[in-house]
């Protein structure tokens, strides 16, 4: 399986770049590989990890400011930009894992790869391992008002938001009338809803207006673009991923166009049987796309009991792919709950006023409840670990110390005795050797004496010595002490570099020289 992805940046450097630019490069994109360009955006070669070690054993003076150019494989593997995605995947071999695409002028358009676990959207990784992307869906809240889809993205921003989202229409080609003013003859629950986003929907002019505002103060937005002429505006304007819609999981037009533009994609799968999800993701697949899947319940407030979160699971095997959580339900347990199963990705709908006329306010999250919400899953993602093995914290050594139990001598044992069963109890705190080691314990000739209510320890049951090493230093050194000065007297300081004090609390501090060699044996600290 292969992915096409337009977000060329991380691989390109320019031909006159420095080798140390190239490298830097490659360490961050974590794919061993970068492609030179002109000026004019023509691919001129690839510099990889092993033309870098390549270019160093036959150059008798490295000089990593030397331009990339200089030492790139001129000879990339590269295929035209619009390739079938299985010719791309057959192309794949060793050594060769990222394969630029161009176009008929050979400019570099995109990159492709074999499906990865991950999506890039904007400054964000989504996927195992990385923060879950917190999305405030604003859609039409903003009542066809561009003041106010600006205050809302101020809102969302300063709730923490890591994304907006907004949804763009062309209702002259989106129903079957035409106009959505003459809804007459729609059942009323149509006619509703057409009348609702002709009050509401943002023209081409008006969504771009909004967007450059959330560039301007540094947010993430994408959209949900419900036909193909709203998709066109989106990707002329250059958003960072797109959004599908529940309602369009079916339609598989509109899913391979969305894939055409090679941007990371977020696929609701509301409303939609099994069946056709399999086959959507059979579409996304054919097409290269780069896709997350997102458990979805499509109704208005959902009912907890059909939000059905453990189908992640089943979504995450059917898509092989990152999943995630759109949610239409009161509250913020569930995405929180969401995130806990392994969802990546989290859209809630966001507002500033429930009481406003439309769909979707009431289950939007108001500017601190996105707050709380995003608080509350970084704290869950926080406790969830990294999935590893065991380890004992340092709150839990400080209370095992203290709570615990150890092994602990009943009676005085010479050297060399071996210790029998009467001569050892369970008893706190728990600063020797556990409990669970009495078996280890008992029988062992003991290297020390051990006096009646003495601890035992790890080196009473193990056959290393532990000794003293001899150290030596090229300076001074010694103990740090402290003496009280007398109150209103002046501390005295010496002028040879191996003594300093302090009047801080009325106390000097003295650094006491001793001899430049020693011994841990004979002890260095006080």
């Amino acid at each position: 399986m292969t992915t096409i992805d337009r977000r060329i940046g991380p691989y390109v450097v320019l031909g006159d770049d420095s080798i140390l630019a190239a490298l830097t490069k490659i360490s961050d994109n974590k794919s061993g590989i970068v492609f030179c360009v002109d000026a004019r955006g023509i691919l001129v070669g690839s510099f990889s990890d092993g033309d870098f070690r390549r270019w160093v054993t036959s150059t008798p003076t490295i000089d990593l400011t030397t331009p990339v150019e200089q030492a790139a494989h001129r000879d990339a593997v590269s295929l035209a930009y619009g390739s079938d995605p299985a010719t791309v995947a057959a192309a794949f071999r060793p050594g060769i894992e990222v394969i630029p695409l161009v176009d008929d002028r050979g400019r570099l358009e995109a990159i492709a790869r074999p499906a990865a676990q991950e999506l890039q959207i904007g400054r964000h990784t989504v996927g195992e391992g990385h923060p879950a992307l917190l999305i405030a869906e604003i859609g039409n809240n903003h009542q066809g008002d561009v003041g106010r889809a600006k205050h809302l993205v101020d809102l969302a921003k300063e709730a923490g938001a890591d994304a907006v989202k907004f949804q763009l229409r062309d209702l002259d080609s989106l129903y079957r009338q035409g106009a959505v003013s003459t809804s007459e003859g729609e059942d009323l629950g149509p006619q509703y809803t057409m009348n609702l986003l002709a009050k509401f929907s943002f023209t081409p002019e008006q969504m771009i207006e909004t967007l450059d505002h959330c560039r301007a103060v540094d947010i993430d937005a994408f959209c949900t673009p419900w036909d193909e002429p709203s998709l066109r505006v989106l990707s002329d304007y250059g958003v960072p991923a797109l959004k599908t819609a529940s309602a369009d999981l079916t339609n598989h037009d509109l899913l391979r166009a969305c894939a055409a533009e090679h941007l990371p994609l977020l696929v609701s799968t509301g409303m939609s049987t099994e069946d056709e999800i399999v086959a959507a993701v059979d579409v996304l697949r054919r097409a290269g796309a780069q896709f997350a899947l997102l458990q979805c319940q499509s109704t208005y407030p959902a009912p907890f009991k059909d939000v059905h979160l453990r189908y992640m699971d089943r979504l995450a095997e059917l898509g092989d792919c990152p999943v995630g959580y759109s949610g239409h339900e009161r509250g913020i347990h569930v995405p929180v709950a969401a995130v806990a199963r392994g969802a990546h990705v989290i859209e809630k709908h966001f507002t500033d006023d429930k009481t406003l006329e439309g769909n979707d306010h009431q289950v939007s999250l108001l500017p601190d409840e996105f707050a709380d919400m995003l608080s509350r899953v970084r704290e869950v993602e926080s406790a969830l670990g990294s999935g590893e093995s065991r380890a004992v914290s340092t709150g839990e050594l400080m209370n095992r110390a203290n709570l615990a139990k150890s092994l602990v001598a009943t009676r005085r044992l010479e050297i060399g005795e071996h210790v029998t069963r009467d001569a050892v109890t369970v008893k706190s705190p728990g600063r020797g050797l556990q409990p669970n080691h009495l078996d280890a314990l008992i029988g062992r000739p003991t290297r020390r004496v051990v006096e009646a209510g003495d601890f035992f320890y790890a080196s009473d049951v193990s056959d290393t010595v532990t000794e003293g090493r001899a150290y030596t230093f090229r300076r001074p050194w010694g103990c740090r002490c402290a003496t009280t000065t007398p109150a209103g007297s002046s501390p005295t300081t010496r002028s040879t570099p191996t003594s300093w004090s302090s009047t801080s609390r009325r106390t000097t501090w003295r650094w006491t020289p001793r001899r430049s060699t020693g011994s841990s044996a004979a002890g260095s600290r006080a």
